[in-house]
């Protein structure tokens, strides 16, 4: 079905979604593959697969503000294609793939006020192209991929402050690569994705503490493979990729998952067709989309495409929660709120998902000192029930 979509309803769904999604300034170069990410509120792309089919080295910074791209210094290590990488705690990592002979197990970390690379411990695992990497707490956490033998469904845990690997649990479902994953609510997520012809929709939560997994709710759209995924506040989201038939999907679907509920709602599409293996970035509850593969036309488009999640991000249960007003908003070290007796705990969550505190309090203030710049969402609970949230910009 996917294969026999018209020229015309290619066109009508870019000039129907235009609404929603507005077009930028392209990306220095096509490529699917390249690892991406945002900091500071600046987004990346840095390595990948070039239209000659070639891994490579090279690396972008984006301006969102300015709507600019900035070419940086070489990524340091081995140029790469199918790599992954992750941000935590304001510093991004990046690692695996298949150099030009050989797949790759190491993992580097970037800072990107200074711009340095710094190799970390590869590590014990096999090196394996596009395998999963979540970030929780100090730790990451990396597997599924393929690598020489085929493909893989172990597990390992990077500690970022001993720099060591461990192996963990393996994922109790089938072996794959081209997976999806994000972190949410302070929770790691992996699924789908294949294992040859064999499309996956099934999908799994890590419990990081007792080194378990727990099989969800199966993906309810087409089974799918090699899209890009994100994460704003306690939520996940899925974009585009292949679906069931290891081909394009007619349109660019975009899925959130609420992980307090295990359940996924469809949410507006890119624009065209589904690409394969593209990047993605948030900076401000905002997705920008570019890359990947055109698999009707075989073509590496460098379009850069911004999504405002605002209103992506509240579902209906969700709906009924109040919003807590805090002050000052934008704010640089302290943030405060009116007094509300029912407050027990205050939870809050990075642009990407991640828990960074959570504190059982009475007090109606939370230190900041620490965050660096960007956007946050706080949870505010009621003896474990969440009765309140909101939206805090952190500007130092």
């Amino acid at each position: 079905m996917k294969k026999i979509v018209l020229a015309a309803l290619v066109v009508c769904a870019t000039t129907g979604f235009s609404q929603s999604w507005v077009q930028m300034s392209n990306a220095p170069t096509g490529r699917h593959h390249p690892v991406s990410f945002s900091l500071d509120g600046k987004g990346y792309a840095v390595t990948g697969t070039r239209a000659n089919g070639q891994p490579t080295s090279d690396a972008y910074e984006y301006d969102p503000v300015a709507n600019t791209w900035t070419t940086l210094s070489a990524f340091p290590g081995p140029a790469r294609s199918f790599g992954i990488g992750v941000v935590n705690n304001g510093i991004a990592y990046l690692g695996f793939g298949a150099g030009f002979s050989n797949y790759l197990n190491d993992l580097w970390s970037y800072d990107a006020t200074t711009n340095t690379w710094t190799e970390l411990a590869s590590c014990g695992c096999s090196g394996r192209r596009h395998p999963a990497m979540m970030a929780v707490g100090d730790k990451i956490y990396v597997g599924l991929g393929d690598d020489a033998s085929g493909d893989r469904n172990d597990f390992w845990m990077y500690d970022i402050t001993l720099n060591t690997w461990t192996q963990i649990a393996s994922l109790p479902g089938s072996a794959r690569h081209h997976p999806y994953m994000f972190t949410a609510a302070g929770e790691a997520f992996a699924g789908m994705g294949h294992r040859g012809s064999v499309i996956f929709k099934d999908w799994y939560k890590l419990d990081a503490t007792n080194n378990t997994w727990t099989q969800m709710n199966d993906f309810p759209g087409e089974a799918r493979v090699a899209g890009t995924q994100f994460s704003i506040g306690d939520k996940g989201f899925v974009l585009s990729g292949d679906g069931d038939d290891h081909s394009f999907m007619s349109t660019g679907e975009m899925w959130r998952y609420s992980p307090d509920t295990d359940e996924w709602k469809s949410l507006t599409p890119h624009p065209g067709i589904s690409r394969w293996a593209p990047g993605s970035f948030v900076i401000n509850n905002e997705v920008y989309f570019f890359g990947g593969q055109n698999r009707q036309t075989f073509g590496f488009p460098s379009d850069l495409w911004k999504f405002d999640l605002t209103s992506e991000t509240v579902g209906v249960k969700e709906q009924s929660i109040k919003t807590q007003k805090v002050f000052p908003n934008p704010a640089s070290n302290t943030i405060y709120w009116e007094y509300d007796q029912r407050i027990t705990e205050v939870k809050v969550y990075d642009a990407v998902g991640q828990l960074l505190v959570k504190s059982n309090t009475s007090l109606s203030q939370l230190s900041l000192g620490d965050f660096k710049n960007g956007m946050y969402v706080i949870h505010f609970y009621e003896k474990g029930q969440l009765i309140a949230s909101s939206r805090v910009l952190v500007q130092h």
